[in-house]
């Protein structure tokens, strides 16, 4: 505010004075006040300054609002009157607004307050300039010229007609509002600003209530003279001679452009995600009650709820920082949208969660198949920042009515059919079912007992061999965790691990597992056994935080364990949703002389052409190809080709979960370097390993990686 104002604040709550004095300076108000809470105190006030507007408590000492609004309007003055109330009905209120106070602001509410002051300040200063603008048009021409300039200065446009409806003056504001110069429009009918909205019922109103009250006000649509159609506030008021008879009618307006884009801002911000202009979720959840009652009464074909998850985002905000995380929310809020083309409606709900409301479907494979499609399209590689990210996504679905009857009720079922998703069930769809609720619980649990399992020692390292597929003799060890906890008994790693993983907890962990087995390997090693490799799951948390490095040569040094015996194993899609960062880490692990493996190879989007750009030793086919050897002949095809372009960049295969004897033949037949499976042995603990030392032998040298420089392949 440019002028400084005088506030009479009625308010008997110290307290609640501070906080309507700090919000409106907050506000940008240069203002002086008064406090004050008695009848007889307001009196003397309205009597010994001239006060720019008055905040009123409803209940006060004695008295109320209404009192004090009647002792403002016994001075006749002009001001604005607000009330601003803990508590106050809507018919005390509506009371309070007929008997004249401008508006009332709940205490709860004080962001309206600072906008209401405004507006009411500003409607004083029209009322006043309008009233001068009146005053001068009921007068001789005379006057009327003399009294110009003030016309002239104000920002509302006037506009003055004779009793035909011709026009004979207008000011500069005219001018400037409607684009038509002074000269353009003397002698004409203001109809040329006519917009077309209104029908001719509209004017014959607005002149009957003209001529018979003499005045008329209200929201009108006109035309500037460039074709452009804008509101305008408008008073038309009827200018009478001394005889008190009608000689000129006068039109005072102000363009609302501004005011309605301001509104229509503020209403796009309440029910948008300013991030990335999707529905917010209260817009979501009016938009999906919308669609249940449409799809109650057959409107259309039903309404389902699919509720998305980036999956590892978090890990994205650590590795990358949070702009570029903003930015590849935008990135898949408009993939999002080019999905859905018209079909369903999305939103953010917060952080990495979307919503989609389909209501176009035959049947539950259709939504699947809908599904999938976005799964698909987010699943694509985006460079954001020039790195180059692949994120991927589940969803849990839910469909009316079977899954709920409310929008609450169907929001919660597919938040409940995203419990799998914790489980490590990634980049899939899941509907809901009644058993999800149970998942959902479990999965609390056992992140409560999990915290402190590293405190209470309860976790374990089993050890898996991999044997050499040429003599049959053990020379690595895969180290993995279990986990036995007293409350839960018993937890398989498919549960454990994605929860440490979605907790956080999965870095202290991956540090545990990484300094036991490099403990135990030296142990092994000082007892006279043959220096096997030891092999550590590393997990995209651990990468993230970009200390991994460090970390191994530091565990290396303390355990004096060679790192020629320490092998890192990271999976496909942790290598690739930031590859630049990635191959950074990777190669300062394989300058140390510890070797790498590519984990659970053929689970994700990459190939290994587009992974020789990492320093690897080492790639594992996942134990899903292996399984299916007997049932589908291109297994073996997709797994000999991948030995040959494997040894091509000169990295070993070992293939995973071998379990029978004809997939022992087959991959050896391939030209698999390793095998691991339970036809050899399971994961055992350390104490019980020495039924295995016989087969023990020392671990041969890898090759040098290599690394290539180019970029990947398109």
């Amino acid at each position: 505010m440019t002028t400084k104002l005088d506030l009479l604040l009625v308010e008997d709550n110290a307290s609640d004075a501070g906080l309507i004095v700090r919000h409106l300076r907050k506000a940008g108000f240069e203002f002086d006040y008064l406090q004050i809470d008695t009848e007889p105190e307001l009196r003397t006030a309205l009597e010994q300054r001239r006060w720019s507007a008055v905040l009123c408590d409803y209940s006060l000492c004695g008295f109320d609002a209404g009192v004090a609004l009647d002792a403002v309007r016994q001075t006749g003055l002009d001001l604005p009157f607000i009330v601003v109330s803990g508590e106050i009905s809507d018919e005390k209120a509506s009371r309070l607004m007929r008997a004249g106070a401008h508006d009332y602001v709940m205490k709860d509410n004080l962001a309206r307050l600072a906008p209401a002051l405004a507006r009411e300040l500003d409607e004083v200063h029209q009322r006043r300039a309008r009233r001068a603008a009146e005053r001068s048009a009921e007068e001789h021409a005379r006057r009327l010229q003399r009294s110009q300039q003030v016309i002239d200065s104000l920002r509302e446009g006037i506009t003055v007609t004779d009793l035909q409806g011709t026009i004979v003056d207008v000011n500069p504001s005219f001018e400037a509002i409607t684009g038509y110069s002074r000269a353009e429009v003397l002698g004409c009918n203001p109809r040329i600003l006519k917009s077309g909205r209104h029908s001719p019922a509209f004017y014959e109103t607005l002149w009957h209530t003209l001529v018979t009250t003499g005045t008329w006000r209200g929201e009108i649509w006109n035309r500037r003279k460039n074709g452009e159609i804008y509101p305008e506030l408008l008073t038309l008021s009827a200018v009478r001679g001394s005889d008190g008879l009608p000689t000129h009618y006068v039109a005072v307006f102000s363009d609302l452009s501004k005011e309605k884009q301001t509104e229509a801002h503020i209403h796009w911000l309440t029910n948008h995600d300013a991030l990335t202009g999707l529905a917010n979720r209260q817009l979501f959840m009016d938009r999906l009650q919308q669609a249940i009652e449409a799809a109650a009464n057959g409107s259309h074909d039903g309404a389902a709820v699919l509720l998305l998850d980036l999956d590892r985002f978090r890990r994205i905000n650590e590795s990358l920082g949070q702009e570029a995380g903003d930015k590849l929310l935008q990135h898949i809020a408009g993939r999002l949208q080019l999905c859905l083309k018209g079909r369903a409606s999305a939103a953010r709900l917060g952080s990495d969660e979307f919503l989609v409301l389909l209501t176009q479907f035959a049947d539950t494979e259709a939504i699947a198949a809908f599904a999938h499609r976005i799964l698909d399209e987010i699943a694509r590689p985006c460079t954001i920042g020039g790195h180059e990210i692949s994120v991927t996504a589940s969803l849990g679905i839910s469909v009316f009515p079977d899954d709920g009857r409310s929008a609450a009720d169907l929001l919660r079922a597919a938040e409940a059919a995203r419990a799998p998703i914790r489980y490590g069930h990634h980049n899939r769809l899941h509907f809901f079912t009644s058993g999800m609720d149970n998942q959902a619980r479990r999965w609390m649990e056992i992140e409560s007992e999990l915290r402190q399992a590293l405190e209470r020692r309860e976790l374990q390292l089993y050890y898996q061999p991999l044997l050499c597929a040429r003599d049959g003799r053990i020379r690595s060890l895969e180290a993995l965790a279990r986990w036995h906890s007293p409350a839960l008994g018993w937890v398989s790693p498919a549960e454990f691990v994605p929860v440490a993983e979605e907790s956080g907890l999965i870095v202290a962990i991956g540090d545990w597992v990484l300094h036991t087995a490099c403990a135990q390997a030296r142990r092994w090693q000082d007892d006279g056994l043959p220096p096997v490799r030891v092999a550590v799951n590393v997990s995209a948390h651990q990468i993230a935080t970009g200390a991994l490095p460090e970390r191994i040569r530091e565990v290396l040094a303390r355990t004096g364990l060679p790192a020629a015996q320490l092998e890192i194993e990271l999976t496909e899609s942790t290598m690739m949703a930031d590859t630049e960062f990635t191959s950074a880490q990777v190669e300062a692990i394989s300058r140390m002389g510890v070797s790498v493996a590519l984990d659970d190879f053929g689970t994700g989007y990459s190939s290994l052409a587009y992974l020789s750009r990492f320093a690897l030793n080492k790639v594992k086919i996942d134990r899903s190809f292996v399984h299916k050897l007997a049932s589908d002949p291109k297994s073996t095809t997709i797994i000999a080709a991948t030995v040959g372009l494997a040894r091509g960049l000169g990295l070993q295969v070992v293939a995973e979960g071998v379990e029978t004897e004809a997939q022992q033949r087959t991959l050896i037949a391939a030209g698999c370097d390793a095998l691991q499976g339970y036809l050899f042995s399971p994961p055992v603990a350390a104490a019980d390993l020495s039924r295995l030392s016989a087969l023990f032998a020392p671990c041969e040298p890898y090759a040098t990686p290599r690394t290539a420089l180019a970029p990947p392949p398109d």
